[in-house]
């Protein structure tokens, strides 16, 4: 009895509150002997020591870590402090890792809010010209359009092991690129996916968008119609008397992530225009 008069004790409801939890999660602890009292009465009324606190607080560690009830039991049950060094060890990659992946939700996230801006922001039939920074970006093999039917297996498989390529290189969606000249030329454009990317990582196969002017443009509605703006977009340049350089791209602001209906579309267009 002296050792609980000179020990700082707190009821159940204390204690919880102190942990940020229901007194119900308390009692389920000391039921499956994970974090039992320190001390109960005769009455059966629980009481905890603040020095608990710690103990707590690495049991609910050990759960965000994934680890069932069962195992931080065992792990308690059996701590030492090679015990703890050796398990803190072994689960610093797999934190690592989580963190990276909610690092890159995030940067998804960012560019999802300013690329769907941009979207509603875009002005239909309005074309201008920018001048852009050159852009380091990681770019696909080339993909033939060809029969879009017999074709589209093909283009998706392509782009979703590009896009699992470039995953951890990346800081941007996907977008693609083509050469002006097919379009001037009312040809079958090749196609090449891209992504920007600021990774010097070797095997990367990489291209450098081109410091300069840029014709900028959005279309509004389906894919199928995209010829028309392009068309529009052309014209344009040629009553501007502007040369078009070597290629063209397009940026996805909005489609079927955030909306039913492919009118709702919005892509930008942005054509490279000849160095004079």
């Amino acid at each position: 009895m002296d050792k609980i008069k000179t020990e700082i004790y707190l009821s159940t409801g204390e204690f919880a509150k102190l942990c940020g939890v229901n007194k119900r999660t308390l009692f389920h602890y000391d039921d499956i002997g994970l974090l039992k009292p320190a001390f109960t009465d005769e009455k059966g009324y629980r009481s905890y020591s603040h020095r608990q606190l710690d103990v707590f607080l690495l049991i609910n560690g050990l759960k965000e870590l994934k680890f069932p009830l069962k195992d931080v039991r065992e792990y308690m049950d059996s701590r030492t402090t090679r015990h703890m060094i050796d398990m803190a060890n072994r689960e610093l990659p797999h934190i690592q890792r989580e963190i990276e992946k909610l690092q890159d939700i995030r940067r998804m996230l960012e560019e999802t809010i300013v690329m769907a801006e941009e979207g509603l922001a875009a002005e239909k039939g309005t074309f201008r010209l920018e001048r852009h920074e050159a852009q380091r970006l990681i770019r696909s093999g080339p993909i033939a359009e060809g029969d879009p039917s017999a074709g589209y297996l093909e283009w998706t498989n392509e782009f979703r092991q590009f896009d699992r390529l470039t995953q951890s290189d990346a800081a941007s969606f996907i977008g693609t690129m083509m050469a002006v000249e097919d379009l001037l030329n009312a040809k079958e454009p090749i196609v090449y996916f891209f992504v920007k990317t600021k990774s010097k990582r070797k095997g990367l196969s990489t291209f450098v968008k081109p410091k300069g002017m840029y014709a900028v443009g959005y279309h509004h509605g389906s894919y199928e119609r995209l010829d028309d703006t392009y068309s529009d977009m052309l014209a344009w340049l040629e009553r501007q008397k502007l040369s078009t350089g070597e290629f063209s791209y397009e940026e996805y602001l909005i489609d079927d992530v955030a909306v039913k209906d492919e009118e709702e579309y919005v892509t930008k267009i942005m054509i490279e225009i000849e160095n004079e």
